[in-house]
């Protein structure tokens, strides 16, 4: 069945809200997986509960986004205080979840399969990018069980069912990895003893380029070093401020293979992890590749005519 002969059954609005609620789900989905990964724990049981009385959350006090606003932020039983990520992200995984659709309708696919297939896979990997960038940012560790079925996954999608040609995928992903884990990870162990990033990161982008082909990875690494280096050195410049200075670099960067996230804090500290800006520089290429490599195409062309 073509999808204009679907859109012309279901209006175009009733698909949005379809996603928008289909992502809030999968977003309250992250929060759990978010919360229970790093601790050992299974994301099924026992169900959504808080974590400081242990009281199980009612159905109707699990409603994405909206119970946090009616409860505003509190525990129904003991009145403990949640997080505000948990509806922040929620409601962006939500707004996300209706770009995807955009995206979508916008590519004009002949198929309602095709358009369902790339509805349900590009959100897929913005979910995993979420929910893996976040896991990151608390931990410092990037999850196997996101990343490594993300590659087969993208591998698959973009060869088998959109068709592509399996060369911008295939080097996206053995590429990406290749580069990041020779040099930024066993080169630079060999030349300073300590690995320039964690295992986890070369993983994360040979997901992106599985998924978004070898420019998608060129570009998340690119908009990623950037965004992360302004966020370090932000840190940096509160952390002066408040005289507090940076930390001692004592760490070891060869963990994000596994072990204990909680055992040393102290890296949450000293340094700043790469995962988030990975994954953030990824969806901005999802949504706006050709806007943003036009934008640093021409930023390059006037510094290096500034140059001359």
């Amino acid at each position: 069945m073509s999808l204009e002969l679907v859109l012309e059954i279901i209006p175009g609005w009733q698909l949005h809200v379809f996603a928008a609620v289909f992502g809030a789900l999968w977003g309250s989905f992250a929060n759990v997986v978010i919360a229970r990964w790093p601790k050992e724990m299974s994301v099924v049981r026992p169900a959504s509960h808080c974590f400081a009385c242990e009281t199980p959350v009612r159905f109707y006090d699990n409603i994405p986004v909206v119970s946090y606003l009616l409860l505003r932020g509190r525990c129904r039983h003991c009145k403990a205080r949640f997080s505000a990520r948990y509806a922040v992200v929620e409601l962006a995984m939500a707004l996300l979840s209706v770009g995807v659709m955009r995206l979508v309708l916008a590519s004009d696919p002949q198929t309602v399969l095709i358009a369902a297939s790339m509805y349900f896979f590009w959100f897929g990997l913005v979910w995993a990018l979420i929910t893996a960038g976040l896991i990151d940012l608390d931990t410092f560790l990037l999850p196997d069980v996101i990343t490594l079925p993300g590659i087969g996954l993208g591998l698959f999608f973009n060869i088998f069912v959109l068709r592509n040609d399996w060369m911008p995928p295939v080097i996206g992903a053995v590429g990406g990895y290749a580069v990041l884990s020779l040099l930024f990870v066993h080169g630079y162990k060999a030349l300073f003893g300590h690995s320039g990033m964690g295992r986890g990161d070369p993983k994360l982008v040979a997901m992106i380029g599985a998924c978004l082909g070898y420019k998608g990875a060129m570009f998340a690494l690119f908009a990623g070093a950037l965004q992360g280096l302004f966020a370090g050195a932000l840190l940096v410049f509160q952390r002066r401020k408040s005289g507090t200075g940076p930390e001692p670099p004592e760490l070891d960067y060869d963990r994000e293979d596994g072990g204990d996230p909680q055992r040393d804090m102290r890296l949450r500290k000293a340094r700043v992890p790469f995962g988030p800006f990975l994954a953030l520089g990824a969806i901005e290429y999802l949504f706006f590749g050709d806007i943003l490599l036009a934008g640093y195409l021409g930023l390059f062309e006037r510094l290096l005519s500034a140059g001359m």
